[in-house]
């Protein structure tokens, strides 16, 4: 064998030989991308997994920040809107202050006036007739068969004009506005009203063996008005009487030291289509008259009474009390 066919004849060796080995590293590579290919397919749909997480974490920042923009403009307007109502109350409480001054500087001058007649809406016709003091509620005459008070609603629209008395009075006008705009919205467990005066819980005893639970809640403002909503639960089943509770609220306030004449009207109405009634109370103590104007609502074996005291010294108010029960709902609170 020639030198040259023997080195084509080693060529020839080589190759194959480097043929194979390529061969077997060519099937050992398949091998192995076999063996990968659930791994890859894993590793995929992670990465979709991760990219669709992505868009939505972009979307719910998106309207993040939108929410967050809305927030901050909503606090500014809340803030804006508090200062602008404490600007008002002011300007009213300087208003009210100063339409109070004038009246009872008018009420006291006009205090030794006498009428040679006045005939009240009742028929009854007072002679001689000299005013000894104006309240809010009413006016205490000296006439020539004695001595009496008479309410504001029996007196001639003269005479309520002239001592500012009365629904269309201006001094009430401004109590009821500036207490119409401290008035807040407040929610008490099934019952909401709106209400000049912070109500809250107060520990309420109970007298009836047959009543579950009852709350109470209570506020009281500066010029002798009273406010409290009372909710009793009655096992299910029991005979639950309204009128027994409009009753049984009348005795106690009449049971007060000082009540003298104690008078209520009680007429039938309707509170979010629930059974009630309302109660005007009304009495003389301690050379005032006493007010009193309450709900009674029936939901079921839940009952509550919204109820309002003032006295014939307490600014408009029969118009803020009546303005509050009108205000009351029965219903989840929002």
């Amino acid at each position: 064998m020639t030198f040259v066919k023997i080195i084509l004849f080693l060529a020839a060796v080589g190759a194959a030989f480097y043929g194979a080995d390529c061969y077997h590293k060519i099937e050992k590579a398949k091998t192995e991308l076999l063996q990968l290919r659930p791994e890859l397919f894993q590793t995929q749909e992670s990465l979709a997994y991760g990219k669709d997480a992505w868009i939505n974490y972009e979307a719910l920042k998106i309207k993040a920040d939108q929410a967050a923009a809305t927030t901050a403009s909503l606090k500014q307007q809340q803030e804006s809107g508090e200062k602008n109502l404490k600007a008002a109350l002011e300007e009213f409480t300087v208003l009210a202050a100063s339409m109070n001054d004038a009246a009872n500087k008018v009420r006291t001058n006009e205090a030794i006036l006498t009428f040679p007649e006045i005939k009240l809406t009742d028929g009854r016709i007072l002679k001689d007739a000299k005013v000894r003091k104006i309240e809010e509620t009413q006016v205490s005459f000296m006439h020539s068969a004695g001595m009496g008070t008479v309410p504001t609603s029996q007196l001639p629209p003269s005479l309520l004009e002239q001592f500012d008395l009365g629904p269309s009075s201006l001094t009430g006008a401004i109590d009821v506005t500036a207490a119409g705009l401290i008035a807040k919205t407040q929610h008490l467990e099934g019952l909401s009203l709106t209400c000049p005066i912070p109500l809250v819980e107060k520990p309420y005893k109970l007298e009836l063996g047959v009543v579950t639970t009852g709350k109470s809640f209570q506020g009281k403002a500066a010029d002798e008005m009273e406010v409290s909503v009372n909710k009793i639960r009655f096992p299910k089943g029991a005979t639950i009487n309204l009128d027994g509770a409009v009753s049984g609220a009348f005795k106690a306030i009449s049971a007060l030291d000082g009540i003298t004449n104690p008078q209520q009207q009680v007429k039938d109405t309707k509170v979010s289509s629930f059974p009630a009634k309302r109660a005007s109370f009304s009495a003389n103590r301690f050379g005032s008259e006493l007010l009193s104007e309450s709900l009674f609502i029936l939901n079921g074996e839940e009952m509550w009474m919204v109820q309002v005291i003032f006295s014939s010294k307490s600014k408009a108010g029969r118009t803020i009390a009546d303005n509050m029960l009108s205000s009351v709902k029965i219903g989840p609170a929002p």
